[in-house]
């Protein structure tokens, strides 16, 4: 079997495939790896990060700390163990720019401790992508600090300049309502300044599971955070500082749900799916557990491994989708093909990602054959038990969630489909397509 290498491919034909079986090995988190790598990074001493995901997200981050003064290396030829000498508060010489690519979550964290450096520019080789999402939110905290900030736009678009080095503490208000990210920057950063910071989080706060990972490392990193019980205040010490540590970074919940979803739409009962190394009780992967049970999939739990078999009649749920947002694409894709109608809800920040995950997502579910129904906050979906048609192109949208979810309703057409754009799978989940070909799925190359 080739291996499908995405980095210089754009097209790939996926034919039906009614049996996936395999013990594939999950990607590393990058919702952990992030976090771990820059509580590193701002540390005073030598940090280890063990199995850190592989990514061109991870490349964007890599790029960041470096920038920010922290040392990178290998301790393994294998890239299981990266060694970080940390910064402690970030500083250098002169103007930086920074390529994050198409990393949103890299982005606004960095954007955050960017704030530290005297002249720093964020740029992106994806300006209709990441180009297109909004900072404003961010960026007005951030002047509230002590910061100037520039953007290309009113609602703060890349580029993005910042002028700092001179922050300061007192009270700011940050908005909930479009990103998560914003506070969890803002976590990150308030530490550092030599003045207690209190935030108070307003318009409510989408994917609270990612604050909370957000300050469980920061409390491994000794860093004290006050907090109320539905994370809307928060009281930040100044003064403190990042403890060098050892992190072990779990797999990657979001990754998990794509290939979970494959086997849990296959309609061979032999299709089998055991996957290890998933953190019980994490913040997203147990209401994503929670997601596959309400949809009738057969999975069974056994410490940090997942068992599902597929071949069993799925049928429709009503799922709340803002504790699970990025895996939301791919739940959509495996009711497309349950008994009955599913109602995804509370996913308004999907329109906002690197795609338009609700509008675009939907517009080639259509084209496949899938009876899917976008809304502002929520996607409809009446499942077709039977399959769909297929034999057409699909467009992923220079967005890997979706092209997982075109996958997915791919195996299941009666004509197979052609997928675009399949480069862009890198951005998290680079050997994507090969898994599925180990696992039984037959995938071609379009040159």
């Amino acid at each position: 079997m080739t291996k499908i290498a995405t980095s210089s491919l754009q097209r790939l034909y996926i034919a039906p495939s009614s049996r996936l079986a395999g013990t594939p090995i999950v990607p590393s988190s990058k919702y952990y790896t992030l976090r771990y790598l820059l509580a590193a990074t701002l540390a005073d001493g030598e940090s280890r990060v063990f199995f850190p995901a592989e990514s061109d997200d991870s490349e964007a981050l890599f790029r960041g700390c470096r920038a920010l003064g922290a040392e990178l290396s290998w301790e393994d030829e294998q890239h299981t163990v990266l060694h970080v000498r940390g910064v402690g508060i970030p500083h250098n010489d002169g103007s930086v720019t920074i390529d994050v690519g198409n990393a949103g979550a890299v982005l606004r964290l960095l954007l955050g401790l960017g704030a530290f450096l005297p002249d720093v520019t964020f740029v992106t080789d994806h300006p209709q992508s990441l180009g297109k999402r909004p900072n404003r939110e961010l960026l007005e905290a951030l002047t509230a600090l002590g910061a100037t900030c520039e953007s290309s736009d009113p609602e703060g678009y890349l580029p993005i300049t910042i002028h700092g080095g001179k922050l300061h503490g007192g009270e700011i208000a940050i908005s909930g309502a479009r990103s998560s990210q914003y506070l969890s920057s803002l976590l990150f950063l308030a530490p550092l300044i030599g003045e207690t910071l209190e935030i108070e989080v307003v318009d409510g706060l989408k994917s609270q599971p990612f604050v909370r990972i957000t300050l469980d490392i920061l409390r491994m990193a000794g860093i004290a955070v006050e907090h109320d019980s539905e994370l809307r205040h928060f009281t930040i010490a100044g003064g403190q500082r990042y403890q060098p540590r050892e992190y072990v970074v779990p797999g990657d919940y979001p990754s998990a749900a794509a290939l979970l979803a494959a086997c849990a739409t296959a309609s061979d009962p032999s299709s089998l799916l055991q996957l290890a190394r998933l953190q019980p009780g994490d913040e997203v992967g147990e209401p994503l557990l929670a997601a596959f049970r309400a949809l009738g999939a057969d999975l069974q739990v056994n410490n940090d491994t997942v068992t599902l078999r597929g071949g069993r009649r799925l049928h429709g749920a009503d799922i709340d989708g803002d504790q699970i947002i990025d895996c939301i694409p791919v739940l959509v894709a495996a009711a497309c093909f349950a008994e009955g109608e599913s109602v995804f809800y509370n996913i308004e920040s999907l329109h906002y990602k690197e795609s338009d995950r609700i509008d675009d997502l939907c517009a080639e579910l259509r084209k496949a054959g899938c009876a899917v129904m976008p809304r502002q906050d929520s996607i409809l979906v009446q499942g077709r038990p039977r399959g769909i048609e297929g034999g057409v192109e699909v467009d992923g949208h220079s967005d890997h969630r979706v092209l997982m979810a075109l996958a997915i309703v791919a195996l299941r057409s009666q004509r197979g489909l052609t997928l675009t754009g399949v480069e862009h799978i890198a951005k998290s989940y680079p050997h994507f397509f090969t898994e599925l070909q180990q696992l039984g799925a037959d995938i071609q190359f379009i040159s």
